[in-house]
Order: structure tokens, then C-alpha cells, then sequence
């Protein structure tokens, strides 16, 4: 069962799997706000088991669909960039954003708040802290912690 607020605009370049939730005033599939690519709308997808809560926006791909993975959970006021690949199991804190292009790792959890760069790759398992920075000098490990602004390495995530 798909469960969609009636408020929720669900743009129709959007794949959803059964067993997806999404909440009130999410905007899914607009244009990219990609200069010069904004008409090259590839969509999304949206796979199984994801639950998005509410006022999170999720933007087409440009080059290739925008992809959510199985059992993601995205908390309200959210924004995933086009082209970014979210895979299996990742959370999304309240406030955060993730710049186009970024790929982000099975099972990592976003803080409140945490900006990451775009055309990040950010490892699995992976705990960005609240209003964390993600920039494109930081090297990053799975099984990590990263907190700051900007991030610096913290400690192993176990």
C-alpha cells in the first residue's frame, strides 16, 4: 500500500514501490535546480518500506533518476538534491540538505540539520552530527562519525 497526503504534490516522473509513506506538503519530482539542465527531468524513484514525514522536497535527476532505497526514513523539512543516490536504510534528520550528485551510504543517519555538499560520496554506515558540514576536502571512512562545521572525524560509529 502507498499511503500519499492529499497535500503532497507527486510530480508524474515519480516511481513508488508498495509500502511507502509520505507525508504532508512533500514536494517529489520538480525540475532540478540545475542551471541548464532544469527541462532534462529524469524523475525519481522511491523504493520499499521508505517513509518520508513531511515539507521535504525531493528533486528529479538530470542525468539519471534521483533514487530513494528500500526503508530510508526522510524527516520533515528535508531537501535531497537531483541525481543523488540514497541507498537501503539511511536516515534523514529534520533540516537537512544534500546537494545534487551526492551519494549517500547504506544504513548512514544525517543529523538535524546537517548540510552535505554536492557531488558528495558519504560512506555506509556513517553518523553525520547535527548542523554538520559536509565539504569536498573532508576524506571520509564507513563506520565513522563526523561532526562540525566544518566536519572533522569524531570517533568510530559502532
Amino acid at each position: 500500500m502507498i499511503n500519499i497526503h492529499p497535500t503532497s504534490i507527486i510530480y508524474p516522473n515519480v516511481t513508488i514501490e508498495d509500502n511507502v509513506t509520505i507525508g504532508p506538503y512533500c514536494i517529489i519530482g520538480a525540475n532540478p535546480e540545475w542551471k541548464g539542465h532544469e527541462e532534462d527531468n529524469k524523475g525519481v524513484i522511491i523504493k520499499s518500506g521508505t517513509i518520508i514525514t513531511g515539507f521535504c522536497s525531493i528533486d528529479g535527476g538530470g542525468l539519471h533518476p534521483t533514487y530513494i532505497g528500500n526503508d530510508c526514513y526522510i524527516m520533515k523539512h528535508s531537501h535531497i538534491g537531483h541525481d543523488c543516490i540514497i541507498e537501503n536504510g539511511v536516515t534523514i534528520s529534520c533540516g537537512a540538505k544534500i546537494g545534487g550528485h551526492s551519494i549517500i551510504g547504506s544504513k548512514t543517519n544525517i543529523g538535524l540539520n546537517a548540510v552535505i555538499h554536492q557531488k558528495l560520496n558519504v560512506p555506509n554506515n556513517c553518523m553525520i552530527g547535527m548542523g554538520a558540514v559536509i565539504t569536498k576536502t573532508l576524506k571520509m571512512e564507513s563506520y565513522s562519525k563526523y561532526v562540525g562545521n566544518p566536519a572533522k572525524y569524531l570517533k568510530p560509529n559502532k
